[in-house]
């Protein structure tokens, strides 16, 4: 007598060819990413909401993953677009609106000389009283020229450059300049001065103070 129990047969109903799997007859963990083909799952397979920033990966969307004006401003965080994010010559005049770039947007001694064009600031933008003395390229001198009576002196400006304007003037009390002998101080031609020096020449002898006028 046969010992191996009551055989079952393979073609029992709830066995047999065409019968189908349910989700209670699948234990935990048998059905595994092997047993999925590829281009199984496609986007109807995928319940809304389901795919959450954790499971994609860091730096799975590339730039080909994003379509064409996908990325609008709501999409941008506060503060996320630093300067490092932002490419040389990216930001053109087309995309600065008017009137955008204030005064409170320039860093101080941002503007620099060779930020400027050459004839740029026209007389209408200098405030009036805005050029003094001390904007001007020039120099102020005094001294005395002693005992010249024939001859010239020449008196450095310190400027660096040929000047375009020179004036000499003698600097005396008013009965040295009404006497009918006083000492003067003028320039000693027209074109006396070069980009170090002015020269001074007196009409007599003696101490003669002079004040001068030199500007670039």
């Amino acid at each position: 007598m046969s010992t191996r129990g009551t055989a079952i047969s393979a073609y029992s109903p709830a066995f047999s060819k065409g019968a189908q799997v349910y989700g209670a007859n699948i234990a935990s963990g048998v059905v595994t990413s092997a047993h999925i083909a590829d281009g199984t799952v496609v986007a109807g397979d995928i319940g809304a909401g389901s795919i959450t920033s954790a499971k994609i990966g860091t730096g799975a969307v590339t730039s080909i993953k994003l379509g064409a004006a996908a990325v609008i401003s709501a999409k941008i965080g506060v503060s996320a677009v630093q300067n490092t994010n932002i490419a040389a010559n990216a930001i053109r005049a087309g995309a600065i609106s008017a009137r955008a770039v204030t005064s409170a947007k320039i860093g101080v001694s941002a503007v620099g000389n060779t930020n400027i064009k050459a004839n740029a600031i026209r007389a209408g933008a200098i405030s009036a009283r805005a050029v003094t003395s001390a904007k001007l390229f020039a120099a102020f001198l005094s001294g005395t020229v002693s005992g010249l009576t024939s001859g010239v002196v020449a008196i450095a400006h310190g400027l660096g450059a040929v000047p375009k304007f020179v004036s000499v003037v003698t600097r005396a009390a008013h009965a040295d300049i009404v006497a009918a002998t006083a000492n003067q101080a003028f320039l000693a031609a027209a074109s006396a001065a070069t980009s170090t020096n002015i020269y001074i020449k007196t009409t007599k002898g003696g101490n003669v103070k002079y004040s001068a006028y030199v500007q670039i």
